[in-house]
């Protein structure tokens, strides 16, 4: 059977967490690997989408609006240039930010955040993980600690190249923004279109997240996903997106939850993450969300 677009169960936030359109909405959406996430109220994604536009301008160019958002080809550890691929990108942990971004797009990235911590909490609520388990679980990702990445892309159509690599994302939870299609996941071996919602998030579960869950009965799915070549229509700009993601630590230990409630580590970060480098990007970076440098790097490219 042909999809023409995946089906996404759509949630909302609200003063106690998550609210989803179906009853059994959040199991679907773990089996899934993703969905729909309604942007809150008051949500502003213009820096976002200033940064994806100028990141990989050159410092001291156009309007002095934008130029708190150009130059981040300078910055060692933070600009990244996937050479078999479109997409170039800022990654960035909360350090980074502080130093290298204006306020106002600190505060859009701060709320993103918070939005992968009440997906992070509502999930594990869901499939029975205790409490007290989640702070050690997690590396601390839960309570804010962890590593909360912050990825800004640009599609370069001048290339004759995949968007970006196929992969799965490495954490927990990615929140995403995007405007234009472009996004695929696969199902049942074949690529389906993922189309942006205009007034959603995509949210999708990463590795850590599906190595931690592995051994219960309802294991958390990490979506395999990928961004197709992208031109955009004439006259328009390049293809971006931006995204939050809520990760472990890059060093120290993976988790996995037994079915008796306990939990026990079962491999590292680091050696997860160079695993991850080798198979999906192939290039340069081998210590791509490992070393940090000025502001780090980390997460993926959706």
């Amino acid at each position: 059977m042909t999809v023409d677009t995946m089906p996404l169960q759509r949630a909302t936030v609200t003063e106690t967490g998550l609210r989803f359109d179906a009853a059994d909405g959040l199991s679907r959406a773990l089996r899934d690997g993703c969905f729909l996430l309604a942007t809150p109220a008051g949500f502003d994604p213009a820096p976002g989408v200033t940064l994806c536009r100028e990141f990989h301008r050159a410092p001291g160019e156009g309007p002095a609006a934008t130029r708190a958002y150009r130059g981040f080809k300078d910055v060692p550890g933070v600009y990244f240039d996937r050479e078999h691929f479109q997409t170039e990108h800022v990654l960035i942990d909360g350090p980074g930010r502080a130093r290298h971004f204006p306020p106002e797009l600190r505060a859009m990235v701060d709320r993103m955040s918070a939005l992968t911590l009440l997906v992070l909490r509502a999930a594990m609520t869901e499939l029975g993980i205790a409490p007290a388990l989640w702070a050690e679980i997690t590396g601390g990702a839960v309570e804010g600690r962890g590593t909360h990445w912050f990825a800004a892309n640009h599609y370069r159509s001048e290339r004759a190249q995949l968007g970006c690599a196929p992969h799965k994302d490495t954490g927990f939870v990615t929140v995403l923004y995007n405007e234009e299609p472009g996004l695929e996941a696969s199902v049942d071996g074949a690529w389906v279109p993922v189309d942006p919602e205009p007034g959603y998030f995509v949210v999708n579960f990463g590795g850590a997240f599906e190595l931690l869950t592995s051994a219960l009965d309802r294991p958390v799915r990490a979506i395999l996903h990928q961004v197709r070549q992208c031109a955009p229509a004439p006259g328009a700009e390049d293809r971006f997106s931006f995204a939050a993601f809520a990760n472990p630590p890059a060093t120290g230990d993976l988790y996995q939850v037994r079915q008796d409630g306990s939990a026990a580590p079962v491999r590292s970060s680091e050696e997860f993450l160079r695993e991850f480098n080798e198979q999906t990007w192939s290039d340069r970076h081998a210590d791509f969300g490992i070393a940090t440098a000025e502001g780090a790097s980390g997460g993926g490219t959706p």
